[in-house]
């Protein structure tokens, strides 16, 4: 090999490639592929090594096959949000500025629903397949887990939602839902309510240690009542859900509860909507918190106190998050959680009984 100059190439035809590159500057082409992606000082490679495979990458025309590169480095620019519920509102506020998160950063947002654990094994197995970057999605069960941290070995970015799991190098992004759940139940206390129910949906989530139905027995507890399970009816996760709800509840032994929490706005909506057609006012006969604050609770009759969270700050936070360890940024919290706030409306009665406004920050 001769130092400080270029060896003679002989003329040929057709694009120049890296491999000609590395035999006119006398290298290899793993020392090419180091200088040309700019890796070439923090390889070790001397100032001279690095110019003199410039050099032959300007004599030869060779310009590095970006698409190439991305594929070699399972780099496609597309991130994956696997969403369990495309029919719900609240994920339509967290994709979306998921999806400006990462325009900004010049990554698209590929979007697949997966609403049970099958759904979601088999979409994150689809990762393997050099599809996408990384992927944003909830892990609430182990099998789910265990697939995101093979993933991760095989050099995919993963950002869960909600579930924090043990192995801290993938980070979570998620809402304090046990403080929900305590900021909805103290609420209906401070009104007067001593009989309160909880509607939870039908969810398998091992590895949450923290949930809704938490905060509201904490809250129930710090007044000096018990939690009945009669009172705690757990049914699917939509409006026909909080319907069937309403149903069983209506059907319980006297006392019944008086004031409900319910484990989201969209089943919220269905409660309204079944006392309603059962004859039952809101709040006078039954108070109802909802869960999430999205905008269509500012426009059912009643309108619908909730416990709202910044929907659109947890989207942005799990793109932002996925785009930074893609980028070798390194940040102190792998984890977070955001607060929510009390919006106080009709449907619980404190406007009434507290004098309270709406829009009133816990």
């Amino acid at each position: 090999m001769v130092q400080g100059r270029l060896q003679e190439h002989p003329r040929r035809t057709g694009a120049a490639t890296s491999l000609d590159v590395a035999r006119l500057a006398g290298v290899s082409q793993t020392t090419v592929s180091l200088v040309l992606n700019g890796a070439g000082r923090k390889a070790g490679l001397s100032e001279a090594t690095q110019q003199r495979v410039r050099d032959a990458a300007l004599q030869l025309g060779y310009t590095p096959n970006s698409v190439a590169r991305n594929l070699r480095r399972r780099r496609t620019n597309t991130l994956t949000f696997i969403c369990p519920d495309l029919s719900n509102p609240y994920f339509a506020e967290v994709i979306g500025a998921a999806q400006q998160a990462a325009q900004e950063k010049g990554y698209l947002l590929d979007i697949l629903a997966a609403q049970d654990e099958a759904a979601k094994l088999r979409a994150v197995a689809r990762m393997r397949g050099g599809v996408s970057d990384g992927v944003i999605t909830s892990a609430p069960t182990q099998a789910i887990w265990e697939e995101l941290k093979s993933l991760t070995r095989q050099g995919i970015a993963c950002v869960t939602l909600q579930d924090q799991g043990q192995d801290a190098s993938i980070p979570c992004v998620g809402v304090d839902l046990e403080a929900g759940g305590h900021m909805a139940t103290r609420h209906l206390l401070d009104c007067g309510y001593r009989r309160i129910g909880h509607v939870s949906a039908h969810q398998s989530h091992p590895l949450r240690k923290q949930e809704r139905v938490h905060g509201y027995r904490r809250a129930l507890l710090e007044a000096g009542l018990e939690h009945r399970q009669a009172w705690e009816i757990e049914v699917p996760n939509s409006p026909e859900g909080g319907v069937e709800a309403i149903g069983r509840l209506l059907a319980l032994p006297s006392p019944r509860p008086e004031a409900l929490f319910v484990f989201n706005d969209l089943m919220a909506i269905g409660v309204l909507h079944a006392l309603r057609r059962q004859g039952l006012r809101v709040p006078e006969d039954m108070a109802v918190v909802g869960f999430d604050g999205v905008a269509l609770t500012g426009f059912s009759s009643p309108t619908l106190t909730t416990v709202e969270h910044p929907r659109q700050e947890l989207g942005r936070q799990a793109a932002t998050s996925l785009i930074e360890r893609l980028e070798g940024a390194e940040r102190p919290e792998t984890h977070s959680l955001l607060p929510g706030r009390l919006l106080i409306r009709e449907s619980c009665g404190g406007l009434k009984r507290k004098g309270l406004r709406e829009n009133v920050a816990a």
